[in-house]
């Protein structure tokens, strides 16, 4: 199953009628293991501010200032450990603004219930919201990974998972509706609904914050995000590009107009591309003498990048156009068209335009029967 990772940044929301923000974090813990400390860190302006104090008597108290209402993360280290000796800290979101901030947690702190002040309360009820999709998202993906040889068995996990999906979507749109001046709702757009997905209901949502909250920084910038998914929307011109095959020659995306054409993001140490390869394949020998191609474009990259690619390329029979510039995520073709995940699909008609995104198994083979019958 297919995830899509949007980064979240921990950037301050810059609204100018807010006056600058003083804050106190209360933690209360239980079963600590000594020596503690808890920090706090977040982006204020140009720099991560990093704040730490010790934890005593399972307590913890952090105090300061920002300019402005923003979110940030409040990590707790035990045993003595440092920030160096743990890549995935114990850690809880937190935004920062005028009051008492209390956390409250029975174990660990990614557990912990956050209170207190306004923002704070609201990113609670989310969180409570959200709780049982969380859960229901774990199994299905612990399900599908034991069901490993069973293809019947994780075709109808995958349909599991994208109806929760379509659940969750439908609780996080009410939410955003009945918390439509909540810095809280703006994260939640930010992080959960990707422009290049579906660029109109990402238009609608943030269209539905307030006023004062559509004039943020954050805000303007998921709008030109918009924006900018519009040029790789259906039915816009596909974008034009060149790029080195696995023969170091250049091959340019409009040397195939006039044939229809999937243009397939994918890599060779991407586990769901490679199990979507032999429909890729599928598709294209059935179709490759009615006017159809494939274009293949690796994100892979590294020292043995093109070693692997080419690996990959043979064993699993993909005999149609591939190219790369070796970058890995930062392969130019997949910058241009805002690949956040793979395996991500374009198919292009022969003028140029683009018919569909991301078709999938069965949704490739209908379309491609569609319109090539």
């Amino acid at each position: 199953m297919k995830k899509r990772f949007l980064l979240l940044a921990l950037l301050p929301f810059g609204l100018s009628v807010y006056a600058q923000q003083h804050f106190k974090i209360i933690g209360k813990l239980n079963k600590v293991q000594y020596p503690a400390h808890a920090y706090v860190y977040y982006q204020d302006g140009h720099g991560l501010q990093f704040d730490s104090v010790t934890v005593r008597d399972n307590q913890f108290i952090l105090e300061g200032d920002v300019s402005v209402p923003m979110k940030a993360f409040v990590l707790l280290y035990q045993r003595g450990a440092t920030t160096r000796d743990i890549f995935a800290p114990d850690q809880v979101g937190v935004y920062l603004e005028n009051g008492t901030i209390e956390i409250k947690s029975s174990d660990t702190l990614t557990h912990a219930v956050v209170g207190g002040t306004k923002l704070n309360e609201d990113q609670q009820v989310l969180i409570n919201i959200l709780e049982p999709f969380k859960k229901e998202e774990g199994n299905i993906n612990e399900k599908y990974i034991a069901a490993e040889d069973n293809t019947d068995l994780q075709a109808k996990l995958k349909k599991q998972y994208e109806e929760l999906l379509s659940r969750k979507s439908k609780i996080q749109i009410n939410y955003i509706k009945n918390h439509r001046n909540s810095l809280v709702s703006l994260n939640l757009i930010r992080q959960s609904f990707d422009p290049i997905e579906d660029a109109e209901k990402a238009k609608m949502l943030i269209n539905i914050l307030s006023p004062d909250l559509r004039v943020l920084p954050m805000a303007q910038q998921y709008y030109q995000a918009i924006q900018k998914a519009k040029d790789i929307s259906i039915g816009a011109i596909a974008p034009e590009f060149t790029m080195k095959d696995k023969d170091d020659k250049d091959f340019t995306l409009s040397s195939y107009r006039g044939k229809y054409i999937l243009l397939d993001f994918w890599a060779s140490w991407c586990r769901p591309c490679r199990e979507e390869n032999p429909n890729v394949l599928n598709a294209y020998n059935q179709y490759k003498n009615k006017n159809f191609n494939v274009i293949g474009v690796s994100l892979d990259g590294g020292e043995n990048g093109k070693e692997n690619w080419l690996k990959a390329i043979e064993k699993d029979n993909l005999s149609w156009e591939q190219l790369s510039d070796l970058q890995g995520a930062n392969n130019a073709a997949a910058r241009l068209y805002q690949v956040t995940a793979i395996p991500t699909n374009f198919l292009i008609d022969p003028s140029g335009i683009i018919i569909a995104k991301n078709l999938r198994g069965e949704a490739l083979e209908n379309k491609l029967k569609e319109i090539l019958k």
